[in-house]
């Protein structure tokens, strides 16, 4: 059934290392994970201080500014991620959070089966303790590996799309970043989904770019930036 609420995918969004907005420090921490082809959990924030990978279930529409994560809501990462389907993440055991008061956690904090999915929430706080709005999905494992056919890369625009492809294709040819790149073209092109399309029509599909071949460049990618 077609919602405006609802949406089939899932993102998992990155940050930076000591600064999480530094955009490139997140993109070197998301190319490493492309290269690694592993997500891995962390325990940040997280009751009890489980092992977890987190995504959000939030409409793409409702997400970004031209590209930026809305920061009245996503002040902590940046519009770098992996996108793969609810459905991929839901046999990976992944599940929604529990928005719930602290002492419903307390009263499970001994059920491993169940205390690794609260979020304390209290309205009463004034939004401090408030964070409904990230529709928050977890898997309990140390890390997840990224299938590149199920996988979509999600970057702020088409310059860091552009940017990405380019790198790529050098590190292929073993080239320098400096050097020019004229030999790396092939007549492959990179699919490249945009944001305005996806919510149109998900199927739909937008070309843009000389790329590698399929085998070597795998993935689909996501333009954030609505314009």
């Amino acid at each position: 059934m077609a919602r405006i609420d609802h949406c089939s995918n899932l993102i998992h969004f990155t940050k930076g290392k000591k600064d999480a907005l530094n955009y490139e420090e997140a993109y070197q921490s998301f190319k490493s994970i492309i290269k690694s082809k592993t997500l891995n959990s962390g325990n940040g924030k997280i009751l009890g201080k489980h092992q977890c990978i987190c995504f959000t279930e939030i409409p793409a529409k409702c997400l970004t500014i031209n590209g930026t994560l809305d920061k009245k809501y996503f002040s902590r990462y940046t519009p770098f991620g992996f996108q793969l389907s609810k459905n991929d993440i839901y046999n990976l055991n992944g599940r929604p959070v529990i928005y719930s008061h602290r002492d419903e956690y307390d009263i499970e904090e001994k059920n491993p089966n169940l205390n690794w999915r609260f979020v304390t929430y209290d309205p009463n706080m004034n939004g401090k303790l408030d964070f409904t709005w990230e529709r928050e999905w977890r898997i309990k494992k140390d890390c997840v590996e990224l299938n590149n056919e199920k996988v979509k890369l999600v970057f702020p625009n088409m310059d860091w799309i552009n940017r990405f492809i380019t790198e790529h294709e050098k590190e292929c040819y073993n080239l320098s970043l400096d050097d020019d790149c004229e030999k790396c073209y092939c007549e492959r092109d990179a699919t490249i989904l945009k944001i305005k399309d996806i919510l149109e029509d998900e199927s739909c599909e937008i070309a843009i770019g000389n790329c590698l071949s399929s085998d070597k460049f795998p993935w689909i990618l996501i333009d954030m930036n609505e314009k």
